[in-house]
């Protein structure tokens, strides 16, 4: 959520049909680099049994886009002035991690 990210994302989302590997570079350091270690972590608290997935890789992409998405959307259209402040991000993860975990948690014995 830097101003700096930012307007690199913007810039380079602006020329992907231009510069397409700029993008894919941009893409695979960046959002695929986070997916990557998420699914990894995923896959440790599966093997673990702490958090048994299906598909680690997709349950990765969903909690990244979960987390990341609104305020990351909004950022981009609305420019830097609409970042928020980090104890809303910090709010927003919580929420994300909560919804995540509802929807993915292994069920709990009574």
């Amino acid at each position: 959520m830097s101003p700096d990210l930012l307007q690199l994302r913007r810039l380079v989302i602006g020329e992907v049909g231009r510069f397409p590997e700029l993008a894919a570079v941009l893409y695979q350091r960046g959002p695929q680099r986070a997916i990557d270690e998420i699914r990894a972590m995923f896959q440790r608290l599966g093997a673990n049994g702490r958090l048994p997935l299906d598909d680690p890789a997709a349950a990765a992409e969903w909690f990244n886009w979960l987390v990341m998405a609104a305020p990351l959307n909004r950022a981009m259209m609305l420019g830097d002035a609409a970042i928020p402040p980090e104890d809303d991000l910090r709010r927003h993860a919580a929420e994300a991690v909560r919804i995540f975990l509802t929807a993915f948690a292994p069920p709990t014995s009574p």
